[in-house]
């Protein structure tokens, strides 16, 4: 998650997807990355249908200059004897300050502004999505007696992070934390990254807990062999052909493809 005090989610969300959602991309075992918020920028033009009749305008003249105004294309090329160019110059529209004094029309002889007929200010493409983290702390209590289970809502961009098919989700999330200080420096201060969810934890929690019932086994083994026969040289057999035979047994898991896992 990211979040921010000071700047625009708008800009946060720039930030997630040029600099962040890339570099996850490139990670092996990364299948998709996806940002989730709807904060990506954008410019809303609001045209005044008064002002559009006043100067004699409709919408579909707004849109028209608009869109020849802001084409990301070749402008021309120049042709020599030995040589060709194209003019690639960038004339794109960025923010709200660029559009503003777009010359729709002509009128009388003088220039119909887009800031005349229209209110332009810089937003998002879609206002009504948005996302949220709980940061888990309290806001206020009712009462000395009652404490109101309250944490706070801070808005923030979301990415999420799903690993390829077959990839091994505990390496993928182990390259991901190793990647965390890197991606934290490429961000200004302004913007924090948290990390939400760990679907590893509960898959690491249940391997240990494998592994643990394979050495108590091993252990429960040796010791009602040894209660049972009393004799050390028949209680060391079974302690080396135990984990022996164990060892065998994940050699062919590993060369069938199987993992240590609650179902194999």
């Amino acid at each position: 998650a990211l979040t921010s005090k000071t700047l625009p989610l708008s800009k946060v969300e720039d930030f997630a997807d040029t600099r962040l959602a890339q570099k996850i991309s490139q990670l092996p075992g990364v299948g998709l990355v996806s940002i989730s918020g709807g904060q990506k920028p954008a410019v809303r033009i609001q045209a005044n249908p008064a002002a559009l009749a006043a100067k004699g305008l409709t919408l579909g003249d707004v849109r028209t200059a608009v869109a020849q105004s802001n084409v990301n294309q070749a402008k021309g090329s120049f042709d020599g004897l030995r040589q060709a160019y194209a003019i690639g110059a960038n004339d794109q529209l960025l923010s709200s300050d660029d559009y503003r004094p777009l010359i729709v029309a002509y009128k009388n002889g003088a220039p119909v502004t887009l800031a005349e007929i229209a209110t332009v200010s810089d937003d998002v493409e879609n206002a009504r999505l948005a996302a949220w983290m709980g940061t888990g702390q309290p806001t206020e209590k009712a009462s000395p007696s009652i404490a109101v289970d309250q944490t706070v809502q801070v808005p923030a961009v979301i990415l999420n992070i799903q690993r390829q098919p077959g990839a091994n989700i505990i390496a993928v999330v182990d390259r991901v934390k190793d990647l965390l200080p890197q991606l934290r420096n490429s961000l200004p201060a302004a913007v924090e990254l948290n990390v939400l969810t760990d679907r590893t934890v509960t898959i690491r929690a249940s391997v240990e807990d494998v592994e643990f019932e394979l050495m108590l086994t091993i252990a429960l083994v040796v010791m009602v062999i040894f209660l049972f026969l009393r004799t050390l040289a028949a209680t060391v057999i079974p302690s080396v052909a135990v984990p022996l035979s164990l060892v065998g047994t994940f050699g062919v898991m590993y060369l069938l493809g199987y993992s240590l896992n609650n179902l194999t």
